[in-house]
């Protein structure tokens, strides 16, 4: 039997450690309306509340914007139904974005190790 616990690395984010160790992927998120459109942003569970850092680049993954609802990473799809902007960060959510959006890969962005994406879908 293979052990279900993954390590997840994030090299550049303010952590005591580097090792990220979880049992399921997680996620969080949260669904931004105004007007017409539609905001999905979505991050892995080990990223939000931290700072990314690339060079001079500090990127903060606030819960004001991506900590909404505590989700299994393959149930993401749902939330992309009404959506016409997504905005994702993280390697476990945008991987799996890859799974169900083929453009994914070609637009994300590597920002200190971690992936980020935005997606206009509509």
């Amino acid at each position: 039997m293979t052990n279900p616990l993954r390590c997840y690395y994030y090299p550049n984010i303010a952590l005591s450690s580097t090792c990220i160790v979880v049992e399921e992927r997680w996620c969080y998120v949260k669904v931004h309306r105004k007007g017409r459109d539609v905001l999905v942003a979505v991050c892995d569970e080990a990223l939000l509340g931290r700072e990314i850092q690339a060079g001079d680049l500090r990127l903060r993954v606030k819960e004001e914007f991506y900590g909404g609802v505590r989700v299994r990473v393959s149930e993401i799809a749902s939330y992309l139904e009404e959506a016409t902007i997504v905005n994702a960060l993280g390697n476990d959510v945008v991987s799996e974005l890859a799974k169900l959006i083929e453009v994914v890969m070609d637009a994300a962005v590597d920002i200190g190790g971690v992936l980020h994406v935005q997606l206009l879908l509509r």
